[in-house]
């Protein structure tokens, strides 16, 4: 009996040191809860299945809304392009999903495991993009709504956008913390988040200053798109460099302290 006993109280001591190594970012709740995507563990399923619905909706329906409205986008040219910009812009929400998952996974997960999280995430989103577009649809109403009133698409296209907008604020919630994780294990976090802010800043006032020439199209953007062409670019290419250098920066300093020692 006191055999027992002992062999239980170690069991209990050997979960407690358990608990005890888990990271601050997860709780034994979290821990504790299956499947892949619920609790801490599913966090990359989550973010890639959102932010690829979210951009779709926000390609397809907010982004199409906001071109017909301000008579860039003709009411027929609408309904070709809906369904394109969807399609692009929940491959891009995608992309960007998969990558801030991986980046910004739980301390306790390996990359492979993030990424077949975010091949979860993936199949969900498949079915899950039904629904979007659905939504998608709804939200294109509002050009029909502004341009001709018509009470009975009302009701629709206010709650195709309290959705949309709900979708949209549900990826840009587990984004934000997945970011806060991959920021908290970047070492060069502060002057990494630092310079990429002054090059948006100054790609901003560059761009808005003289709008440029979409390649290929012979379009000149608008302020609002020179804004949004800095960020992009930002993004894909400037804070990918950064990332790169002040990689090696630190990796040539280690290697000089690992020398001189």
């Amino acid at each position: 009996m006191k055999g027992r006993l002992h062999r239980a109280s170690s069991r209990g001591g050997r979960r407690s040191l358990a608990d005890q190594a888990m990271p601050p970012s997860q709780t034994r709740s979290e821990a504790s809860i299956p499947g892949p995507v619920l609790g801490s563990w599913g966090a990359c399923a989550r973010v890639t299945l959102s932010w690829t619905i979210a951009g779709g909706v926000a390609g397809g329906g907010i982004l199409v809304s906001g071109l017909t409205l301000t008579d860039i986008v003709t009411p027929g040219l609408q309904l070709l392009a809906a369904p394109v910009l969807f399609l692009v812009g929940a491959a891009l929400g995608l992309a960007h999903g998969c990558a801030l998952a991986v980046i910004g996974r739980p301390d306790r997960l390996t990359r492979i495991s993030a990424l077949r999280r975010c091949v979860v995430g993936g199949v969900l989103a498949v079915p899950a993009l039904a629904l979007a577009w659905v939504v998608t649809a709804g939200i294109s109403l509002t050009a029909a709504l502004v341009h001709e009133f018509r009470p009975s698409v009302l009701p629709l296209a206010v709650g195709a956008w309290i959705f949309g907008l709900t979708l949209c604020v549900w990826a840009g919630r587990e984004g934000l913390v997945a970011l806060r994780r991959a920021v908290r294990r970047w070492p060069e976090s502060r002057v990494g988040s630092l310079l990429s802010f002054g090059l948006m800043i100054a790609l901003s006032a560059i761009l808005v200053a003289d709008p440029p020439v979409l390649l290929g199209t012979g379009l000149r953007v608008n302020s609002f798109g020179a804004l949004l062409l800095a960020v992009a670019v930002t993004l894909w290419v400037g804070f990918p460099i950064l990332v790169l250098l002040l990689h090696l920066r630190g990796h040539r300093s280690a290697s000089g302290a690992t020398g001189n020692g």
